[in-house]
């Protein structure tokens, strides 16, 4: 934000995963100019697909333009009883308009988030408690200036203590009734940008370095207590049989 205001530039907040999270006590949309969020079905608060874009008034505004085609009015404006017909199209705009029904579940949703948020830290907790110890296993960072949203709980793998891959070790927790993901692949491992601009996988060392080694857990609120056991049990067991 300090170079933003130096430069006179706008900041954009990639909000995908964030909500509800908070950075030294403020809601993650109430820094930047702009944030954007994602509702798609896995996400913290969910209407399906769609997402919602927040700022400043003007802003707004003008993004519910480019959203609708361009259009100077949308649907509600042009026929309720206060409306009228006439628009125009007044910027070579695009279809990004969230359907009216998924807005109606979004709303709802929004009420529950609270509880939401709340199961999910009671499982990060468990989750914490259990894995801590691991020598093997590197559990997330929680910094102190940083409420987490806790929409993944990602586990990297000390891949030198252990006799098995990540992706033997995932096979391993499928074995085991544990559906788990990897987020994410690196953009450059991809087939497109990967035979577009020819990059090979250490070309990023990092990114293909913690690709490797990383899990993402079951994280959800209707997890019950035995799926969270079933989960932490599934882990030690496999880090037990495997460990060096």
């Amino acid at each position: 934000m300090e170079l933003a205001r130096r430069y006179d530039l706008r900041v954009v907040e990639d909000a995908a995963h964030a909500l509800p999270a908070k950075y030294k006590g403020r809601f993650i949309d109430t820094i930047g100019d702009l944030t954007a969020f994602s509702f798609y079905a896995t996400k913290n608060l969910t209407t399906g697909e769609g997402g919602m874009l927040t700022g400043g008034p003007d802003l707004i505004e003008g993004a519910r333009i480019w959203s609708l085609h361009g259009m100077s009015r949308d649907a509600w404006k042009r026929y309720s009883s206060e409306g009228s017909w006439y628009y125009e199209v007044i910027r070579p705009g695009f279809k990004y308009n969230m359907p009216d029904i998924s807005a109606a579940i979004g709303i709802q949703q929004l009420k529950k988030l609270p509880d939401f948020q709340a199961r999910r830290r009671e499982i990060v907790k468990r989750y914490n408690d259990a894995f801590g110890e691991l020598e093997e296993v590197q559990i997330p960072v929680k910094r102190p200036d940083v409420e987490h949203a806790w929409h993944l709980y990602v586990i990297r793998l000390n891949l030198d203590l252990l006799k098995i891959s990540r992706n033997q070790f995932i096979e391993e927790l499928k074995a085991r009734n544990i559906g788990t993901s990897v987020h994410f692949i690196p953009i450059h491992l991809h087939p497109y940008y990967r035979d577009k601009y020819g990059f090979k996988p250490d070309d990023f060392p990092v990114a293909y370095r913690e690709y490797q080694r990383i899990i993402s857990l079951p994280l959800y609120p209707k997890m019950t207590d035995q799926d969270v056991q079933d989960v932490i049990e599934a882990v030690i067991d496999i880090v037990g049989v495997y460990r060096r």
